[in-house]
């Protein structure tokens, strides 16, 4: 008779992956109707991990394998648990070095309400294509517009979603983009092939995003000019303010615009801001490792700026920190139990016409994000499974990586759990749930998908050979 320790393994069937999956979105919906906050998920998402292995277990899987697997996916978090703490300590100096509020008194000065929504997204649409990141952007000049928006009184989670929807246009056209990088290598497409296939579906989006978010304000509650001023004088009396002090902000632009890697950017760019707070704000040493360490803490004396200027610091990523390595690892749980690769099967088996493909696609890549919360699963592991379906239907490679990247890429900040998603909470002070009705790129990039797909503009055939020609 053979032992429960020797049972060979086994796929789970379709039912049996469709149940396990249904109880992780189950204990994941009722722990967030259960708490509040970043750390709602926390738990959740460690009870959803002990409900996958146990059921790798029943499957036949060795515990070993198990416990590796989910070791495994909290590993692929490493280099984002670096990024971000570079990006707490970013924060947190550039305020101290004045790069913040000296943004925030600019745009407090030059930029009306009814104007507020477009300029944010174009700014953000700006960085992000600069530099490559949309996490860069959210952390930087997102936080800054974050702080006009509230000086201006215009609505908090409208002027988060324009900032999303403009930092994650740039993180998914920029050359510089880690995501696009993936995206294009995952199918084996030249990047800027993969680019240009992206325009199709991308750039209709954002043009209806700026012409929307000209035209929509929310309910705004048009701070009066009094109330602006007190800012302004608060923002002045604190820090020496002035265009000097955007140099580091800029110096970290021309260093992601020379490809440099992302984490020696950022590192630069900690060092430079905390030179800068010390030579130009007059800054103390053990300031500068307390803004870093625990972020900047403001006392100008005026209650909305204090709460926009204290922030940052290695610590405050935290709860991020947690949140990712805890997705991760359900993410390896689902793999090393075959759940994930069971689904992506049933999906790829129903494919018939191209804008089932394209459909099928989008729907792996939103199911990676959302059991993962991981942007580079979601692009790498339905690509892989994905492309010898393109290869049979004859379509480019390039319209399955601009697919991927038109869900698995711009979704992330829409799931909680995600890194984009509890980045944007932690740095812009809006949930999740409360910005998500607004970040309209997210929303309209599929549907220009979809319809592509269906009509058939933009669905190349493929290549006569293995090369991705132009055609």
């Amino acid at each position: 008779m053979t032992s429960r320790r020797t049972r060979r393994s086994r796929p789970p069937t379709s039912l049996e992956a469709g149940l396990i999956l249904a109880a992780v979105l189950a204990v994941i919906v009722i722990g967030i109707r259960l708490q509040s906050g970043l750390t709602a998920t926390f738990f959740p998402l460690l009870l959803s991990v002990g409900i996958v292995a146990a059921s790798g277990l029943y499957l036949g899987h060795p515990g070993s394998a198990v416990q590796a697997g989910i070791l495994r996916g909290a590993g692929r978090v490493a280099i984002a648990v670096v990024v971000l703490l570079l990006v707490g300590a970013l924060v947190g100096l550039w305020i101290a070095a004045g790069v913040i509020p000296t943004a925030l008194d600019y745009g407090l000065r030059a930029i009306a309400p009814d104007y507020l929504l477009p300029t944010a997204f174009l700014v953000s649409v700006i960085t992000s294509l600069a530099t490559g990141t949309a996490y860069g952007t959210i952390s930087t000049v997102g936080v800054a517009l974050m702080g006009v928006s509230a000086g201006l009184g215009v609505h908090q989670p409208l002027a988060a979603g324009a900032i999303l929807s403009g930092a994650f246009f740039g993180d998914k056209m920029s050359p510089l983009s880690d995501t696009t990088n993936i995206a294009a290598a995952t199918g084996d497409v030249d990047l800027f092939r993969h680019i240009a296939s992206m325009l199709y579906t991308t750039l209709p989006a954002a043009i209806i995003c700026l012409v929307l978010f000209t035209l929509a304000r929310g309910p705004v509650s048009v701070t009066d000019s009094g109330m602006r001023q007190e800012m302004l004088a608060a923002v002045r009396g604190t820090w020496s303010v002035g265009a000097i002090h955007l140099i580091p902000l800029l110096g970290m632009l021309a260093l992601a615009a020379a490809r440099i890697p992302a984490l020696l950017v950022l590192f630069v760019s900690v060092l430079l801001a905390a030179s800068w707070a010390v030579i130009f704000q007059g800054a103390s040493f053990a300031g500068v490792f307390v803004a870093a360490t625990s972020g900047n803490a403001s006392d100008t004396g005026m209650a909305m700026v204090d709460s926009l200027m204290s922030r940052g610091g290695m610590s405050s990523m935290q709860p991020v920190i947690v949140l990712i390595v805890l997705a991760g690892a359900l993410g390896g749980a689902l793999s090393a139990s075959g759940i994930l690769e069971q689904v992506l099967k049933n999906l790829v088996r129903r494919v018939r016409t191209a804008g089932g493909l394209v459909v099928s696609v989008l729907a792996a890549c939103y199911t990676m994000i959302f059991f993962t919360g991981n942007q580079g699963l979601a692009l790498i592991i339905p690509g892989e499974m994905f492309r010898p379906a393109f290869r049979r239907h004859k379509i480019h490679n390039a319209v399955l990586t601009r697919t991927l990247e038109d869900a698995g890429t711009i979704a992330a900040p829409l799931v909680p759990w995600s890194a984009a998603g509890a980045l944007a909470t932690q740095m812009l002070g809006v949930p999740t749930l409360e910005y998500l009705p607004f970040v309209w790129l997210c929303f309209l990039v599929p549907i220009f998908s979809v319809t592509l797909a269906f009509t058939g503009i933009g669905v190349w055939p493929a290549p006569s050979t293995d090369e991705d020609k132009d055609e």
